[in-house]
């Protein structure tokens, strides 16, 4: 895994200005929402279960804004609130569905893991690991059916690479030409199992070639190696109608979930190595140096971002609890 040592941001001058300060302020939007619902889960306000996503922004951020989500599709896992905001979706309703809301994306009934919003194009996060890949391949064989090209991309985790809906769907995707990507976001780490102790190969992608899939990883801390892999990758697959396998390589700064502390089975000083290569601090370092913005012109923007992001828990908290009327509508009985 040689990209963790890279120094700083591998830089590529095809992405303009305007489209890198458009990441930024993504990035940014995605690390404070994660650390005001971390506030408010502590305050009582969220129950069940939280799973950040800060640390990976730059996953999210280079795949999903090389979609065209009036023809592309989101299937994703239960760390899916980063995913939420860069589909379009309103803070607002991604907070009140954290806070079981009636307003929230799901009718405030699905939580921290289940998003969903067919306007959006988003299919759904997933509480069990590795549920989204048999999804997304079906998702992708009725795409194929379609004439608009459209592309079906699922992220799910390493743990995922275990269970025997993986190779299940790899298989099947291969075999019948289903145009989904399949995204591993390899964070090191399956809640608390480093890859090394559940993985007899430690390069993941290596487990996918099996199948007949191209494959490749990608740094996941560099935004401009996930853009440039993605708008790529998302032009063979709309050429060739074929699965793709990433493993884009990041890392969590929280543990698992937030009753996970990680002190257990992570030291001090891999995180501050991995904090060292932080997204956005890689970013924030680049538009620096090729004065694109000033170090005043980005703390006003995290300034910015936070305030928004404030009045959205606000409202949210605000909105009404779900009529228990309606606690079977849109299940199956």
């Amino acid at each position: 895994m040689s990209v963790q040592s890279q120094p700083s941001l591998s830089g590529r001058p095809s992405l303009s200005a305007k489209t890198l300060q458009k990441y930024l302020r993504q990035m940014l939007t995605i690390r404070e929402f994660e650390q005001l619902g971390e506030r408010e889960f502590r305050n009582g306000l969220i129950r069940g279960y939280y799973h950040s996503y800060a640390g990976q922004e730059a996953v999210g951020v280079g795949f999903i804004n090389a979609m065209d989500l009036k023809r592309d599709y989101i299937v994703d896992h239960y760390r899916d609130h980063g995913h939420c905001l860069l589909v379009g979706i309103d803070p607002s309703r991604i907070f009140a569905e954290l806070f079981g809301r009636a307003s929230g994306v799901s009718g405030g009934k699905g939580g921290s893991m289940h998003m969903y919003s067919a306007e959006h194009h988003f299919l759904g996060g997933d509480g069990i690991v590795g549920g989204g890949l048999s999804i997304a391949a079906g998702v992708g064989m009725a795409l194929r059916r379609q004439p608009e090209d459209g592309i079906c991309v699922c992220f799910f985790g390493d743990g995922a690479l275990d269970t025997g809906t993986f190779h299940e769907s790899m298989n099947m995707a291969s075999l019948w030409n289903v145009p989904t990507l399949f995204i591993c976001v390899n964070n090191l780490y399956s809640m608390g199992t480093r890859v090394n102790e559940h993985s007899s190969l430690s390069q993941l992608v290596d487990r996918a070639q099996g199948y007949g899939v191209k494959t490749e990883q990608v740094d996941g801390q560099d935004v401009f190696a996930v853009a440039e892999a993605a708008e790529r990758i998302f032009k063979y697959m709309r050429q060739n109608k074929r699965p793709y396998f990433v493993e884009a390589l990041t890392y969590r700064y929280q543990g698992h979930g937030i009753h996970d502390k990680a002190s257990n089975y992570r030291g001090v000083e891999e995180e501050a190595k991995w904090h060292g290569r932080d997204p956005i601090k890689l970013l924030t370092e680049y538009l620096i140096a090729e004065k694109v913005m000033s170090g005043k012109q980005i703390e006003a923007l995290r300034s910015e971002v936070l305030h928004e992001l404030e009045a959205k828990v606000a409202e949210a908290a605000a909105a009404p609890l779900p009529n228990p009327a309606d606690l079977t509508k849109d299940v199956l009985l």
